[in-house]
């Protein structure tokens, strides 16, 4: 079904390009046909829908690079997954989905989901079926035996193993893998810097998506796991937690994206007293550490990308923006890179070069913000205004978006 124009009037970020102070963003058929100034816009035909950004700003919609849609954020991450039904993770699924879209999130990664159920969303919220933003799904993570996140996940050993693995991911409309390199945080039972897998087992599976041509997402929270990752061909690096300068080597030698997840340990000592000891040691334990490799990796010039890893505890989703202002207030970013961080950085971890920047071409996914984002990062979480494929989206999650 073809939509009227959408004509967006204000100040402008387009991210990869100077800042417009009096701009505009003409989107048809879905697509950025005009970002410039506002006084050479184009004429648009009678019926053109017109939003002022008034003393507000226009920036790309927003990408989530490392989400679980299938969990709530409650307390208890593995059993809030574990106890559900796979009809209950689904509409839990669904609603996350809503919740990330209305905050100005246009497209998740989801890394890891059990029974094919993030895959499955995405193919229904691309159909126009269910509303949401985009989704690129890993399906089920790639986990040892006894590993971390079992539960959203295959657990698998050898070299043989983790490319079948792969393969299958892939055959079920996975749009990449994700390798559980390391412990986690949130499974008490696995030491944090466990390495479970050999770099020929993680480059066997790696090697199947990059032949392929999909991403590879590593989850990371230890020195031994991230180079081996790095190594076996990850394309992205999880959390970041333990980086030395051979990392940072590492990581800029081959082209991979560092994923911060900060807002994810943040919330989990905000809220101590209700979440299991066990886990809450493991993040006091990686608290400093995490900073300090961050901003390793920053003053390296490491291409970084801000996510939310929503779903885990006390985490809901949508609250990409925080991670924004975090890597602003302990990591140093600038604004700009900050802003950079979950539009056009995030997007390269998807391999999607058309979204995350206002550019002729780019996909219509536009938010409007309160204030200047470039003045103050918190203005990414005054959300006015979300235009998803051309077409604004409705501010309350109970309204139909189709």
């Amino acid at each position: 079904m073809k939509h009227p124009p959408l004509l967006l009037r204000g100040r402008v970020l387009p991210v990869l390009d100077a800042p417009i102070p009096h701009g505009a963003v003409v989107i048809e058929d879905g697509v950025i046909t005009y970002v410039g100034p506002a006084a050479r816009a184009p004429h648009l035909p009678g019926g053109a829908t017109e939003v002022d950004a008034g003393d507000g700003t226009i920036i790309p919609g927003m990408v989530d690079a490392h989400v679980h849609l299938v969990a709530d954020g409650s307390a208890d991450f593995m059993g809030s997954v574990v106890r559900s039904a796979p009809e209950e993770l689904t509409r839990t699924a669904a609603a996350n989905a809503v919740r990330t879209l209305t905050a100005g999130t246009v497209a998740v990664r989801d890394l890891g989901a059990p029974d094919g159920i993030a895959v499955a969303l995405g193919r229904e919220i691309a159909a126009g079926r269910l509303p949401g933003p985009q989704i690129a799904a890993a399906g089920r993570a790639i986990t040892a035996p006894g590993g971390h996140i079992p539960y959203l996940g295959v657990e698998v050993q050898g070299a043989a193993e983790m490319a079948d693995a792969a393969r299958t991911e892939l055959a079920r409309g996975a749009d990449g893998i994700k390798l559980v390199a390391t412990g986690g945080v949130l499974t008490p039972a696995v030491a944090i810097g466990n390495a479970p897998y050999e770099e020929a087992e993680l480059a066997a599976a790696a090697g199947v998506a990059r032949a392929e041509g999909r991403w590879v997402a590593a989850h990371a929270i230890g020195y031994d796991g991230t180079k081996r990752a790095l190594r076996a061909g990850a394309t992205t690096i999880e959390h970041g937690v333990y980086l030395d300068d051979e990392a940072v080597d590492l990581l800029a030698s081959c082209g991979a994206v560092l994923v911060t997840t900060r807002i994810a340990v943040v919330r989990m000592l905000r809220n101590a007293d209700v979440i299991e000891g066990a886990v809450v040691a493991k993040a006091e334990e990686i608290q400093d550490v995490n900073i300090e490799s961050l901003r390793r990796a920053a003053r390296a010039g490491i291409p970084i990308a801000g996510a939310s890893d929503a779903g885990t505890p006390f985490n809901p989703h949508g609250g990409v923006a925080e991670e924004a202002a975090l890597l602003v207030g302990d990591i140093g970013l600038s604004t700009a890179d900050a802003l950079r961080a979950v539009t056009a950085t995030a997007a390269r971890c998807l391999l999607r070069s058309d979204l995350g920047h206002l550019s002729v071409g780019a996909a219509g996914h536009v938010v409007v913000t309160g204030g200047d984002p470039m003045d103050d990062v918190g203005a990414l979480r005054d959300v006015r205004s979300v235009v998803f494929g051309g077409r604004l989206v409705p501010r309350s999650a109970d309204e139909e978006t189709t």
